[in-house]
């Protein structure tokens, strides 16, 4: 039986430590000591641990970490967590003003929220009736790291929402490290010997990714709100929501204002980038959005942003030197990226001798030539980039930098991809993307080969075993053993997933040969066009033109893999390890998803690239948006703007429990999860 008095003193305990928390990280000051507070929670814990049935979810001694995680879940934000577009000058905010109002054919100007842009971790809060039950990274906008046990720990997340809040809040805001709190950490670590964090963003994003949750505990990070994944009820402006979360005890950033007009907007990022320095955190720009929800739906969203926000950098720190020469680099995805080659010189706080000249189209916009003077900023106050050219001071400049047409790491052929300015490596077997290749040539979508996944790719790799993807196929089991988390068990399973794949279909095979811009739906579209591999190797650009859904790029990209010598030697390769890939049969049975057009929501539990595999062997096409034309909506915990267009269009909706009884009669799910 626990007395009456030890109830009474938890609870005013944690309301205690709740108000304390409230104070610091939502009002900006301190009523009592560092001591004193965690003399409070110490209290607190020493009645849980005496009296356990007292411990709840939302007590605030589950701030102090727990065991190590072995990875990260994912969570999947719908609607998604949008990038923003930038605006660099008064003249492009104004440009932005003013298509703003001629779309809306507004007759006043419109009210903006002005908000500094913090420079930290973007995460979303899940809390349902008041408590936090998920929290998760932003991570690619639509799927995301499940950081839960690590956000528990931050004592400017509330575990319990105060007032009244709705039963379902998704919250989005930054994690970030306030100056004091950066600096004073900074000065504890050099006491202890440890090496000190460079900038508070890098600091931010590497402790709340710990898979010991114990050493994000340590970490004095903060959080501050900048919005929800939906308008609450009854909310109709940014300000209006920034109000009601502050009273739930939710962190927002006092810095917020309401402007009208581009000129008061302008006026008020003035103020922000002269008094920057005397802010609580590090900001690198500020974000400004239309305030009125009614206005932000007219204006809409694009793929990866919203039409109605904007973020205005504030102008970096530059500096002057030579530009030595250009080298062109290959990241593991096979992405070519043009880097100059500087002479040292100091700009924003540090020593930087290269600096990133983005893509093809920046460099040639730039006019940028080795032996030129040229203007050097740190982008975001962290990157290094070329800014323009000066020219030369003396002598006449060298001719313009020719983008490569073949790799410079393995000579393969290079493709642009459609619709975007980035140039990749065809070559699947190229040595400095071979790692991906091997995971990519493993995944759900290509060959489906059960027990490769990231980490072996790299061990095969770094041990030299596998240096084109051909050799995958002349592993043994002998060799396989001596690996990390490889025993005679697993070695033997994945040799025999390997010699299962030599009996893949075309549309697989081709998707796992990684052609820029030919994912799954292309190759699929590919697979009923030609009947075998030796005719889409013959085909002409012209004839992969005539299939609908290919356009010009994708022709070439295609016409010139399967002729380059090096990419159709890595085919051909394939083909003596015991591939003949053909167009699959149609089946005589309708599949249970043929012909309906399918949309998958919120955070089903199967992850999404399966899903959307399983849904498209069951006959299904899979799009990311809900229209007229949709004919089923899966859904999971957390569907948002999907699942509401879904039932005003009168969609069918289906739990995904209905969704793998559908595709499969037993209702058993088809793929395991992988490292």
């Amino acid at each position: 039986m626990i007395p009456d008095e030890v109830r009474s003193e938890v609870s005013q305990l944690r309301e205690l430590l709740r108000y304390h928390n409230r104070l610091y990280y939502t009002e900006n000051r301190i009523e009592i000591t560092d001591g004193e507070y965690d003399a409070l929670m110490r209290r607190l814990s020493e009645i849980e641990s005496r009296w356990p049935e007292l411990a709840t979810e939302d007590s605030p001694t589950l701030r102090v970490g727990s065991k190590p995680l072995s990875s990260f879940p994912s969570l999947f934000w719908d609607p998604p967590m949008l990038s923003l577009d930038n605006v660099f000058s008064t003249e492009e905010f104004s440009e932005f003003d003013k298509r703003i109002r001629r779309e809306l054919k507004l007759e006043k100007d419109p009210s903006y929220s002005v908000e500094p842009k913090l420079d930290g971790l973007a995460v979303a809060l899940v809390y349902e009736n008041g408590i936090l039950v998920k929290a998760g990274t932003r991570g690619d906008g639509s799927e995301g790291e499940d950081i839960t046990p690590n956000a528990r720990t931050l004592r400017a997340i509330p575990l319990r929402l105060s007032g009244d809040p709705p039963p379902a809040l998704v919250v989005r805001g930054e994690v970030i490290f306030r100056k004091a709190d950066f600096q004073k950490m900074n000065r504890e670590r050099k006491a202890r010997g440890q090496e000190l964090f460079i900038n508070p963003r890098n600091a931010a994003s590497g402790s709340l990714r710990q898979l010991d949750s114990r050493i994000t505990a340590s970490r004095p990070l903060s959080f501050i709100a900048y919005g929800t994944a939906m308008w609450p009820e009854g909310i109709t402006s940014q300000h209006s929501l920034f109000d009601m979360l502050g009273k739930l005890g939710i962190p927002v950033n006092p810095y917020n204002s309401v402007c009208r007009g581009a000129e008061e907007v302008e006026k008020a990022c003035h103020r922000l980038e002269e008094n920057r320095d005397e802010l609580s955190w590090e900001i690198d720009g500020v974000v400004i959005k239309l305030d009125e929800d009614s206005l932000q739906k007219r204006m809409g969203t694009l793929s990866r942003f919203p039409r109605w926000a904007t973020a205005r950098k504030f102008k970096a720190e530059e500096a002057v030197t030579k530009l030595i020469d250009i080298d062109v680099q290959v990241g593991r995805t096979g992405r070519l990226t043009p880097v100059a080659r500087l002479e040292p010189v100091f700009v924003g706080g540090v020593t930087v001798s290269s600096a990133t000249l983005h893509n093809e189209d920046e460099l040639a916009k730039k006019d940028v030539r080795p032996g030129d003077t040229v203007i050097v900023r740190r982008a975001g106050d962290v990157i290094p980039e070329v800014v323009r050219s000066l020219g030369r001071s003396e002598g006449e400049r060298r001719e313009r930098f020719r983008f490569p047409r073949s790799c410079p790491v393995c000579n393969g052929p290079v493709a642009r991809e459609e619709d975007t300015s980035a140039h990749r490596c065809m070559n699947p077997s190229c040595p400095a993307k071979i790692r991906e290749s091997l995971f990519h040539w493993g995944c759900r979508d290509a060959l489906d080969i059960e027990g490769l996944g990231r980490k072996l790719s790299e061990q095969l790799v770094d041990k030299g075993l596998v240096k084109d993807v051909s050799d995958l196929y002349r592993l043994t089991s002998h060799q396989l053993v001596f690996l990390d988390r490889m025993g005679d068990i697993s070695a033997n399973n994945l040799i025999n997933e390997l010699d299962k794949s030599r009996g893949t279909n075309l549309q697989r095979f081709i998707t796992g040969l990684g052609i820029p811009g030919i994912g799954r739906t292309v190759s699929g579209l590919l697979s009923d066009r030609f009947r075998s591999l030796s005719e889409v190797m013959d085909a002409s650009a012209d004839d992969f033109l005539s299939i609908e859904g290919i356009g010009p790029v994708l022709a070439d990209n295609l016409q010139r893999f399967f002729n380059e010598k090096i990419t159709r030697n890595v085919v051909n390769r394939l083909l003596n390890a015991g591939f003949n890939p053909e167009s699959s049969e149609v089946d005589d049975v309708e599949k249970p998803l043929q012909g309906l057009t399918v949309v998958f929501t919120g955070g089903i539990s199967t992850p999404r690239p399966d899903a959307r595999s399983m849904a498209e062997d069951a006959g299904g096409k899979v799009t990311e948006s809900v229209s007229s034309k949709t004919d089923l909506v899966i859904v999971g915990p957390g569907a948002g703007s999907k699942l509401q267009k879904a039932r005003e269009l009168g969609i069918e909706i289906i739990d995904e429990s209905e969704f793998l009884k559908r595709i499969n009669r037993d209702g058993r799910i088809l793929f395991e999860k992988r490292e």
